[in-house]
């Protein structure tokens, strides 16, 4: 090559360098693409299905349960039909439901209850004006309204029994949220991410921008990390409850988390687990090889392994069956050793003590100005 040539190269060379530093700084950059991608309706549904369900393919088991993710969901909420969780509110054709929800008389009279200091659990105060915004708001405030019928037995249905998403164990996050309620509005119409409205309407509601989390959660698109969790020999009883979800479905006297539940029976295993094994239904199990248990500790582990085999009268066979799964061997034993030391007594003094604060707590509210009760 010429030197001429070369020295026309050096010019050019030269010229770019310079160009490009005097680039000015004030432009912004453009946002990123993958930051975008994942505000879209196909990302927030599929987010949205691995926090309920832990996987993008959910599958109804021989027992007729869906697997559990973070949210915990399908514990207690029929997705699907045959499936076994029907103890709550059916979230089948949701989407539908939904909109008509802000527009019932009922829904006006929470708004006017709830309007000046707001829902007592989380200060909300429920304003939807669509559907999607009522499905957002049901997961931050559970209790700001209770559609006829939906209410726990002895709570007039003013209150619900279903966690604060946004607190622990679930502590969802804003993007998780609008995430699962973009899986909802999808999900009766797989594929079509016409109603899929989610971040619009979270946007609207709290009058602000949904942006991403600074800690990418569990089974964050792109993440590698899932929302399975394991029970560790190194965690207390109380860790174990939580992240295993029996609070969901059992009440388990001291255990502040598990004080609610009704899918399931009541653990008291010290007065229970001896009674359940002396009992004709489970003996003629016993017979027929269908169970094994003989002492309490073996009941209780049973029941933890393979709840199938023997289920208490007055309930379903309702309980996930991949527990054997998630419990390392000193997990599960430190949880059955823990159950064995809870009876009756406990329960009932409990009980006590919790029907005292439910009585102040009825009090407080018939003197609250724009009560319900005995409007309805």
């Amino acid at each position: 090559m010429s030197r001429g040539v070369l020295k026309k190269w050096g010019v050019c060379l030269v010229l770019f360098f310079l160009f490009s530093a005097c680039k000015p700084e004030s432009a912004p950059p453009l946002p990123p693409v993958e930051e975008e991608g994942r505000f879209s309706p196909e990302s927030l549904v599929q987010f949205g299905r691995r926090v309920v369900f832990g996987t993008d393919r959910p599958v109804l088991n021989e027992g007729g349960r869906l697997p559990v993710g973070k949210g915990q969901c399908a514990f207690c909420h029929m997705f699907v039909a045959g499936q076994k969780s029907d103890r709550c509110p059916d979230l089948r054709n949701v989407e539908a439901r939904s909109n008509q929800r802000p527009k019932e008389d009922r829904y006006r009279k929470f708004s006017e209850k709830f309007g000046d200091s707001g829902e007592p659990k989380t200060g909300m105060k429920p304003h939807a004006v669509s559907g999607g915004e009522y499905l957002i708001e049901s997961l931050y405030c559970p209790s700001c309204y209770m559609p006829e019928g939906q209410g726990p037995k002895g709570a007039v249905g003013m209150k619900s029994a279903m966690p604060v998403m946004t607190a622990p164990p679930m502590a969802l996050s804003d993007y998780e949220i609008v995430s699962v309620v973009a899986y909802l509005q999808e999900k009766d119409t797989p594929g079509d991410y016409s109603r899929v409205t989610a971040k619009q309407d979270w946007e609207h509601y709290f009058g602000k921008k949904l942006s991403l989390p600074e800690k990418a959660p569990d089974g964050f698109p792109g993440n590698e990390a899932t929302l399975k969790k394991t029970a560790l020999g190194t965690d207390t009883p109380d860790v174990i409850i939580e992240k295993m979800g029996c609070f969901v479905c059992h009440k388990i006297p001291t255990v502040s988390l598990a004080r609610t539940g009704v899918i399931g029976p009541l653990l008291v295993l010290k007065t229970n687990a001896q009674k359940r094994i002396a009992s004709p239904e489970y003996q003629e199990a016993l017979r027929e090889d269908r169970v094994k248990a003989t002492t309490p500790k073996e009941y209780v582990r049973e029941s933890i392994t393979h709840p199938g085999a023997f289920v208490v009268e007055g309930f379903s066979d309702a309980m996930p069956t991949d527990y054997r799964r998630k419990f390392t061997v000193g997990a599960l034993e430190k949880l059955v050793d823990f159950l064995l030391t809870l009876d009756e007594e406990l329960a009932m003094q409990e009980e006590r003590e919790r029907f005292g604060e439910v009585e102040e707590e009825e009090e407080e509210e018939e003197e609250r100005p724009g009560s319900l009760r005995g409007r309805e």
